[in-house]
C-alpha cells in the first residue's frame, strides 16, 4: 500500500477531516518542534539555483535589479527591527503578534516573539517556546521571498507598482505577485530597492479575496545595536553536497531517499543537499522549490533502542501530519527511515512526495 493510500484511509469515517492523521504517531508538540529540526542549516544551499536560463523579460529593462538580491537579502542585510505579524489562515484561530528581529549582515540572525496581541490559545507560554525552537523556519522560510531567481521568473507573474510605498521610514517598490499556474494565492510585497529585503508582504486568498497574513516592520534600524541579541546560524554540524554525488551517500552513510516527484507546479529538486549530524546520527537534507515557496525533505536511518539500525521490516510505518498557517509538516517512520518535511503546500503534497521517493 502507498503512503498515499495509508494517509487517505485513515483521514476517512471521521467527518472526513485529516484530524485522526494527525494523531497517528506524535503529539501536535513534538511536531511543531521538528520544524525548528528541518530549518537548521543554512537555507537553500549555496550554488542550489536551478539554473533556469532565459528568464522571461516584463518589460523593455527586465525585472528590477533587486530581484537578484532576495535569495541572501536577509543575510547580507545588518538591521534591528520590530515586525507585526498576522496570520488569518484560519479564520477561528487568528493570531497577531510582535517580534523582534535582527540580522549582522553575515548570515546571523534572531527572531524573538515578544508579545502576542491575538490568539486563540489560552497556552501562550508553550507558544513562545515552540517560537523560540522554531525560530531558524522563521526567519528562513515563513516570509514571501525570491530565493531562486530564474525559477520564480519562470513560475511567477508580477507587477511593480508605480507609486513607491513606505514602511517603517523605508522607501518601498510594490511588486504584486502570484503563480502562474494554479495560483491560490495572490502577494503584495514591499521590497528595499537598495538591498532587496522584503520589509512588509501581504497574501490574500484568491477564491475569496480575504486576508490570510500581513507581516510588516514597524521600526527599521539599518546596523542596528545587536549585542542584547541571542544570534544564531547553524545548529547543527552542517555540509553541503551535490545530491546525486557519490560523496553524498558516502558522507551519510546510508542512501537517502530521492523525491521523484514535485509537490506543485513548477517545483524543482535543488542540486545541492546538505548532511546534518544531529545527536550523532546522520540526516539528509534536500530542498524543492519553485522560486518562492519551499519544501523541504529530511530523512535518517531508523535505529533501535539498542542503538542497532532498525532494517525495513521492523518498523511499521507511520506518519503524522499537522498544519501550522500556511505550512504543513509531516513526521514519521517509512520502509527503515526517519522522515521529516515541511512546506508552504497541502499534507497530500507532502504525502505525494514522500510517496515518490519509496519506488
Amino acid at each position: 500500500m502507498s503512503m498515499l493510500q495509508r494517509m487517505r484511509r485513515l483521514g476517512k469515517g471521521q467527518d472526513q477531516t485529516q484530524r485522526p492523521l494527525r494523531a497517528v504517531c506524535a503529539k501536535g508538540v513534538l511536531l511543531a518542534a521538528s520544524l525548528a529540526l528541518v530549518a537548521c542549516g543554512g537555507g537553500t544551499p549555496a550554488g542550489g539555483g536551478s539554473g533556469t536560463e532565459g528568464p522571461p523579460v516584463y518589460g523593455s529593462t527586465g525585472p528590477p535589479d533587486y530581484f537578484a538580491m532576495g535569495p541572501t537579502a536577509p543575510f547580507t542585510t545588518a538591521y534591528r527591527g520590530l515586525r507585526k505579524v498576522e496570520l488569518y489562515y484560519d479564520a477561528h484561530a487568528p493570531m497577531v503578534y510582535r517580534e523582534d528581529v535582527g540580522s549582522d549582515g553575515q548570515g546571523k540572525f534572531s527572531v524573538e516573539t515578544l508579545d502576542v496581541l491575538v490568539s486563540s490559545n489560552p497556552n501562550t507560554s508553550l507558544f513562545l517556546l515552540l517560537q523560540i525552537q522554531r525560530q531558524a523556519q522563521i526567519y528562513r522560510h515563513r516570509d514571501f521571498r525570491i530565493r531562486d531567481l530564474g525559477l520564480f521568473l519562470a513560475n511567477y507573474d508580477y507587477a511593480v507598482v508605480p507609486a513607491p510605498t513606505i514602511v517603517a521610514g523605508v522607501t518601498c517598490d510594490r511588486i504584486q505577485a502570484q503563480a502562474r499556474v494554479a495560483a491560490q494565492s495572490r502577494f503584495e510585497v514591499d521590497i528595499d530597492p537598495s538591498t532587496g529585503l522584503v520589509m512588509a508582504w501581504e497574501e490574500y486568498d484568491l477564491a475569496t479575496g480575504n486576508l490570510d497574513a500581513r507581516i510588516a516592520f514597524e521600526t527599521y534600524v539599518p546596523g542596528g545595536d545587536l549585542s542584547d541579541m541571542a544570534l544564531i546560524d547553524r545548529v547543527f554540524q552542517t555540509s553541503t553536497y551535490g545530491v546525486d554525488t557519490g560523496d553524498f551517500r558516502t558522507a551519510l552513510g546510508f542512501t537517502p531517499l530521492i523525491p521523484q516527484l514535485q509537490p506543485g507546479v513548477g517545483y524543482q529538486l535543488a542540486p545541492q543537499a546538505e548532511v546534518l549530524v544531529v545527536n550523532g546520527e546522520n540526516w539528509a537534507k534536500l530542498y524543492l522549490t519553485d522560486g518562492m515557496g519551499t519544501c523541504i525533505f529530511m530523512d535518517s536511518i531508523l535505529v533501535s533502542s539498542g542503538g542497532v539500525t532498525a532494517g525495513p521490516s521492523e518498523k511499521k510505518d507511520e506518519v503524522a501530519v499537522m498544519q501550522i498557517g500556511s505550512w504543513s509538516s509531516l513526521r514519521g517512520a517509512v520502509r527503515g527511515h526517519s522522515v521529516i518535511m515541511a512546506g508552504r503546500v497541502s499534507e497530500f503534497d507532502l504525502a505525494t512526495v514522500l510517496d515518490s521517493s519509496l519506488r
